[in-house]
């Protein structure tokens, strides 16, 4: 009994003397201050494009500062919502995440999964939440803040200057590229036309493009005997025809995603040519597709993924197959991986629509749009509301490093190879796509992204879904048809509006 009782004792006063330790270590300012920076910072980004050099920034973050991180990156081309949404449900939910602007915003405000920066005491981020410009906010009144813009992006027809060169001689590279920039939409088709004849039986015809006379060399040289079509199209992609090209279109009522976001049933309905117009220039784009494999047409195959997906498109685009890619300065790192000289050689030129000055309500004419590209903050870096409170002081901090001029350079401008929001001359941007960006702005040439403010989902999965499903596999489209294209979008947004 005496021994059991020793035992005991020995055994208790070893138990003491570990919680003793323990106590002694938890109330140490340094120790808990090592516990804090050990939990993991997890982060959603929705740019699948730049995933290996996002791991790599957040690799050296936590270099730096010691804060474990865990990025996670949507697949390039894929829609980001369903896999924002499960990780939000996930067991390590992320800090920071990536918002597409007004359009996604409502969901993450009402669930209160976002936080309004505004409130943020530190000094540093605040300066960086104040000194964003009124036009670049993620607010839906004005007033409160609900994230850090990524970047700028454009887009619009990507060109390449060498196979112009290869079509019509490299001293008429510069005027038709001016020229391009410049013409109507009929000019424009009219010189599609004649490309995809050219293609089809070369010789040397000429094409005027802004009143200009342009000729085409007697035989294919170079890059242009790849050709088998005018456009890289990626069919099996929703977001390039229900977003980005209907973009265009809702620009000629709204003129940014917040009006676009109260829109009026009257202001709706003002949508019906513009959208009459959208669909007259999918028919056309559709009409004239290159493939890897030759000249390709409307049906079941032009939305096939394994054949017409992002990825193909950008080969198609990079290999020379296609003159035109729609496409935005984001693409750049891909079209780099499979030619490195056509994406420096490449640049933007507008879409184009047939418009009529009737037609447009914001104050630009037809010809005003029709040279001018969408140039917009696409994605902003949002903080969880929700996470710890370690985990928004995490979120911060990383944000904060993120803004610093030198990481600004290394990362989203080098790395990244994208256009920072708050651009100056102090920063050193090579990417031509990015320039090309730039010259537009310098201009005035741009267009908004109000898109954005369209009830969520509308554009792909509502609008992108019916053309993918009734039209693209479509071989012949009526004026009938444009008509029910333009009621169909107008109808829908009119519902989802009234349910939200």
């Amino acid at each position: 009994m005496i021994k059991r009782f020793k035992i005991i004792s020995a055994i208790m006063a070893v138990v003491l003397v570990c919680a003793v330790a323990a106590g002694c270590s938890g109330n140490g300012d340094g120790n808990a201050d090592q516990a804090e920076k050990k939990e993991t910072l997890y982060l959603f980004n929705s740019k699948g494009e730049n995933a290996q050099q996002f791991k790599q920034m957040c690799d050296d973050f936590t270099a730096e500062t010691g804060i474990p991180t865990s990025p996670f990156s949507v697949g390039s081309g894929q829609d980001a919502i369903e896999p924002l949404r499960t990780q939000m449900n996930s067991k390590n939910p992320p800090a920071v995440f990536s918002i597409q602007g007004l359009k996604e915003l409502p969901e993450w405000q009402e669930s209160g999964r976002a936080l309004d920066l505004t409130t943020v005491e530190d000094a540093d981020f605040k300066e960086i939440v104040d000194s964003i410009p009124d036009s670049m906010k993620l607010s839906m009144d004005g007033k409160a803040s609900y994230g850090i813009p990524f970047n700028v992006e454009g887009y619009g027809y990507l060109v390449d200057s060498g196979m112009l060169s290869d079509l019509f001689g490299e001293d008429r590279v510069k005027d038709l590229l001016s020229d391009l920039k410049a013409c109507s939409y009929e000019e424009f088709t009219a010189f599609c036309v004649a490309v995809d004849e050219y293609i089809a039986s070369p010789a040397s015809s000429s094409v005027k493009v802004n009143g200009n006379s342009y000729s085409f060399h007697t035989q294919k040289t170079g890059r242009a005997a790849n050709l088998t079509g005018v456009f890289a199209f990626a069919g099996s992609e929703k977001w390039t025809y229900g977003d980005h090209l209907i973009n265009i279109a809702i620009n000629a009522v709204f003129p940014d995603a917040r009006s676009a976001e109260n829109a009026t049933e009257e202001q709706l309905d003002q949508l019906k040519q513009p959208f009459v117009a959208y669909a007259q220039a999918l028919e056309f784009v559709s009409d004239h597709v290159g493939g890897l494999k030759g000249h390709a047409s409307r049906g079941s195959e032009l939305i096939n993924k394994a054949n017409f997906g992002y990825d193909q498109s950008v080969q198609m685009y990079a290999d020379g197959n296609a003159l035109f890619l729609q496409q935005g300065n984001w693409a750049y790192a891909n079209i780099e991986k499979v030619n490195a000289d056509v994406a420096a050689r490449s640049s933007f030129i507008p879409i184009k629509l047939p418009l009529t000055d009737a037609m447009i309500q914001t104050g630009k004419t037809a010809a005003q749009m029709n040279a001018s590209i969408p140039v917009y903050v696409p994605n902003y870096y949002a903080i969880n509301a929700k996470a710890s409170e370690t985990a928004q002081k995490q979120a911060i901090q990383f944000l904060t490093w993120m803004q610093k001029p030198e990481n600004i350079q290394k990362y989203i401008i080098d790395s990244f190879e994208a256009l920072p929001y708050n651009a100056n001359d102090s920063m050193q941007i090579e990417n031509p796509l990015s320039v090309s960006i730039l010259e537009y702005m310098k201009n005035g040439n741009t267009l908004s992204a109000p898109y954005h403010g369209a009830p969520n989902i509308w554009t792909s999965e509502v609008v992108g879904k019916e053309l993918m499903e009734k039209y693209l596999v479509k071989q012949d489209w009526t004026e009938e048809d444009y008509e029910a294209i333009s009621n169909f979008a107008i109808e829908q947004w009119k519902q989802m509006k009234n349910t939200k």
